[in-house]
């Protein structure tokens, strides 16, 4: 099996073309057809299917996949270092969060990061969790930072604490609510709410939570994935939404919001930190990245 075959086989699949990805890998239709036969024949199974409308892969083509961009990405995160070195490159520290995320821990992480950077540089994917732990196991990103349940963490990958953080209920500082003390879960079922895009775990919970008192989810008025814009729409409104308590305390764009006092917790604390792949190599820059960013949650006051 060599490298090129690997990176042959995740063209044709991108393309679902042998012509298309011939075209772009700058090599001839039959020379690419017998790349993928070899590498079939190393392997002991078929990974593509050619149909009338394209190729596509094969039950053992689409498991296969992962692990060919995985190899490729790690072999080319091996140059880059190597390169970076040799003073010939700069390393990148791939980091993959959502909107929250980039708010209140990572700019200050990056800026203390970049002050001794020597070299190297700091590339952001925004998105779900779920997208972001597709990314995390291609090797498209080297760590996602973001709250996780270490319980629920899948085998292949391992999770850092750097901060202990809460879940609260938000409201702008003019809602009713914000006058009231141990409100009750029937009282937030009556608002509407601003929530996240996606099935996130934190809205699963509070569906849950509102179902085991007998009532309705919640009444979803606008779903974003901008946590600015969230609070955006909160301001001077009856919207409830939920955030992070330290961000609410540290960032000026949420100064307005002021989290609801409830009879019960919603959420248990969660565990903001870095997830990076098991088996993955961790590079020297990735590491001092996280180094930073534990040094920034260490400052975070306890909320």
């Amino acid at each position: 099996m060599e490298l090129r075959q690997l990176r042959h086989f995740q063209e044709i699949v991108r393309c679902s073309s042998f012509g298309q990805a011939a075209e772009k890998l700058n090599i001839t239709q039959p020379a690419l057809s017998k790349s993928i036969r070899n590498l079939e024949r190393s392997l002991g199974c078929q990974l593509l299917e050619r149909h009338p409308s394209g190729v596509t892969p094969t039950e053992y083509g689409l498991v296969f996949l992962d692990y060919a961009a995985l190899v490729i990405s790690e072999l080319e995160r091996a140059v880059e270092e190597l390169n970076a070195l040799r003073g010939r490159g700069r390393g990148v520290v791939r980091v993959g969060a959502g909107s929250t995320m980039m708010r209140y821990l990572l700019p200050q992480a990056v800026r203390r990061f970049m002050a001794q950077a020597e070299g190297n540089s700091v590339s952001f994917r925004q998105g779900l969790k779920d997208e972001l732990m597709a990314s995390l196991r291609r090797g498209d990103i080297d760590i996602m930072v973001g709250s996780t349940n270490p319980d629920q963490l899948p085998d292949d990958m391992r999770h850092e604490a750097v901060l202990q953080d809460r879940i609260v209920v938000v409201a702008d500082a003019k809602h009713p609510l914000v006058a009231e003390r141990r409100i009750a879960l029937a009282a937030l079922a009556a608002c509407q709410w601003v929530l996240p895009e996606g099935n996130e775990p934190e809205g699963e919970r509070l569906v849950r939570s509102l179902r085991r008192e007998g009532l309705a989810p919640p009444r979803v008025a606008v779903r974003t994935g901008s946590s600015v814009f969230m609070a955006a729409l909160l301001k001077d409104s009856s919207y409830l939404s939920y955030l992070p308590a330290a961000l609410i305390s540290l960032d000026p764009d949420f100064a307005h919001l002021v989290p609801l006092d409830l009879a019960e917790p919603i959420w248990p604390p969660v565990l903001v930190g870095v997830t990076y792949r098991r088996r993955g190599v961790m590079l020297a820059p990735v590491r001092r990245f996280i180094n930073r960013l534990k040094d920034v949650a260490g400052e975070v006051p306890a909320n």
